[in-house]
């Protein structure tokens, strides 16, 4: 069997744990071993596609390079690609000129957050960015155009294509179906964690969704970070598939990946 490519381009980690976990649990996806010499060919790149830590060529010891995840089955490997933020066009855009990549991939997706932004105006930025590699990019959240011959693409928007917000919207959705006691008491306890400070809290936007899951992992996962949580307990998971804003992805990735 001819195994395929896909590129996955994401914001941020939380984005990349969260498709990580729907292409395994709901894919049957398996996850790279991190050992280099069992990469596919097209993974391997001059440019560093997966790239070696080396503080003397990063000029800076503290800063590590964003190692993206890999997913395979027999019939297709995966590279799920953090763009860094705003940075994602530009990072992709370097990497793919550097490697050619996007001319054997079979689908080429991204995973952004809508934040407060207006949906049409996001998209067709991400659709500016990569028209060039990809002519069949939708215009449209959450729409999939599948390439005949060329590869398809798709554009996810979280949490649900159609609304404000961020992926921790989506995290907090499946957490009250796994979770709802302690997603309840966390959200109460954030909420009102003004009251006991002589000043208002400047959140971050939608930083209270990240303090509320942040709040659960201290009692899943005490002293481990959101990120830990979401790879280690049951967010997304077989018992949070029911989830609409889940499901969304779920059959996005399906129909992207014609599974």
């Amino acid at each position: 069997m001819t195994r395929k490519y896909a590129f996955f381009a994401v914001e941020g980690d939380s984005d990349q744990i969260v498709v990580r976990q729907v292409l395994r649990i709901f894919m049957g996806m398996n996850l790279w071993n991190g050992k280099r010499e069992t990469l596919s060919n097209i993974w391997l790149r001059e440019s560093d596609v997966v790239p070696t830590y080396s503080p003397t060529t990063s000029g800076d010891v503290y800063k590590r390079a964003s190692i993206p995840s890999l997913l395979y089955s027999d019939s297709i490997s995966i590279l799920l690609f953090e763009g860094g933020g705003s940075n994602l066009i530009k990072h992709v855009k370097a990497l793919l000129d550097a490697t050619g990549l996007h001319n054997e991939l079979a689908a080429f997706a991204v995973f952004v957050d809508a934040d407060n932004e207006d949906l049409r105006t996001k998209v067709k930025r991400y659709r500016d960015g990569f028209i060039g590699y990809f002519p069949d990019f939708p215009d449209s959240p959450g729409k999939i155009a599948i390439g005949d011959p060329g590869p398809s693409a798709g554009i996810f928007v979280f949490p649900n294509n159609r609304d404000a917000g961020v992926v921790e919207d989506l995290v907090l959705e499946c957490g009250g179906i796994v979770y709802p006691s302690i997603v309840d008491h966390a959200t109460s306890y954030v909420n009102n964690f003004e009251v006991n400070l002589k000043g208002s809290i400047e959140w971050e936007p939608f930083g209270r969704q990240k303090a509320i899951i942040a709040s659960v992992a201290s009692l899943l996962k005490p002293g481990k970070s959101n990120l830990v949580t979401l790879k280690d307990n049951d967010w997304i998971s077989e018992s949070t598939m029911n989830s609409q804003m889940l499901q969304l992805v779920i059959h996005f990735c399906k129909q992207l990946l014609e599974i």
